[in-house]
């Protein structure tokens, strides 16, 4: 046993020396990220007259958030906005070791996704911390769904949310489907319908040579299609292709930053070579979209697919169904390649969301 072990160990052994040696460790990490973490935000937060951050932007193994964050640094470089990327990790890390206010009365862009709700109640408890914490700042939800639960605890859980959330004075919502953008402005004081950022990337390559299908499916806690039917729907595909291959948007292994773009490129690639997509992932039809793929969709428990999948429905190479039996037939009234994404009718929302954010930063409204 190492010597470091042993120390650890004599140190749990009571209640006493248990708390001390807690102190000693909240000591060492409060120095180690206020040096590496919260003194260079810091830096950034003081030189800059109108500091801006893009914040709980993701280093975990969903690309679908890669690609939101991916977006969203695309629209901002074009509209020459500099600001500081703060991840989630480093996000719990300052509020950890109370550094988070560094960020009241600057401009907060969090990232958008389907976070926004029940489904993901650690994700909700951040966001409700840092809107009742940095009231001086002016803080924009990036597009985003919501979801909470129909039953007591879900709408308890969904009242504190709207307590926090109409308090502050300067937060502004962008709900990236109609669902969601109906229920937030019953609910919340400054709402906007935009598309989800992905949407407005255009990654269609001519010419691919495809082959087979890709299942790209879930396995976490918005899984609706039980066992059953997922080994009858494996059968159905493996009937019409004999190469079938297995993908997530959500890989094996977390993404950094500086990693985001190769990571996104590896799989936009993976779906360029394949002739149809079958998914009840929303970033799984969105890729899908955006890199001219057929694609079959298939609802899930959250109504961001269905929200979403009004934006592209005019595309005849994106299909949803409600029964997996209509997979084979719907595949094939499908389009012949290759197939163009055409999101004409969302670039004027997308230019209103830039014009918004110019806002945001200069006046501190929409």
């Amino acid at each position: 046993m190492s010597i470091k072990k042993r120390v650890h160990n004599i140190f749990l052994k009571t209640e006493t020396t248990r708390k001390i040696y807690c102190t000693i460790s909240y000591i060492k990490g409060k120095i180690y990220f206020g040096i590496c973490l919260y003194a260079p935000i810091l830096k950034y937060r003081i030189t800059k007259e109108k500091p801006v951050f893009l914040i709980f932007t993701p280093e975990h193994a969903n690309l679908g958030d890669h690609a939101i964050a991916y977006a969203e640094q695309k629209l901002f470089n074009k509209l020459k906005i500099e600001y500081y990327e703060i991840t989630g990790r480093q996000l719990y890390i300052l509020q950890y070791y109370g550094y988070l206010k560094v960020l009241n009365n600057t401009t907060i862009f969090i990232n958008g996704g389907g976070n926004l709700g029940s489904l993901w109640p650690e994700i909700e408890k951040m966001n409700r911390w840092i809107i009742s914490e940095l009231k001086e700042s002016t803080i924009c939800i990036m597009p985003n769904s919501i979801y909470y639960d129909a039953d007591k605890k879900g709408q308890i859980e969904f009242e504190e949310s709207v307590h926090i959330y109409n308090k502050h004075p300067k937060l502004y919502i962008y709900a990236r489907e109609n669902l969601s953008y109906e229920l937030m402005k019953k609910k919340y004081k400054n709402v906007k319908l935009i598309p989800d950022m992905v949407f407005s990337l255009d990654e269609c390559i001519s010419n691919m040579e495809r082959k087979g299908c890709l299942l790209c499916m879930r396995n976490d806690v918005e899984r609706t299609i039980p066992e059953a039917e997922y080994e009858k729907l494996c059968h159905l595909i493996k009937r019409v292709f004999k190469n079938v291959g297995v993908k997530n948007t959500v890989i094996n292994h977390n993404v950094k930053i500086e990693n985001r773009e190769s990571e996104l490129e590896n799989i936009f690639s993976e779906f360029r070579n394949v002739e149809l997509v079958v998914t009840d992932r929303l970033h799984g039809m969105i890729f899908s979209a955006i890199t001219g793929t057929k694609c079959i969709v298939l609802n899930s428990k959250s109504p961001k697919i269905k929200g979403c999948y009004q934006w592209i429905k005019h595309l005849e190479y994106i299909r949803m169904i409600n029964n997996i039996e209509e997979l084979e037939s719907v595949y094939k009234k499908m389009p012949q390649y290759p197939n163009v994404y055409n999101y004409e009718a969302l670039k004027p929302l997308y230019t209103e969301l830039e014009y918004d954010i110019k806002n945001l930063i200069i006046k501190g409204v929409w």
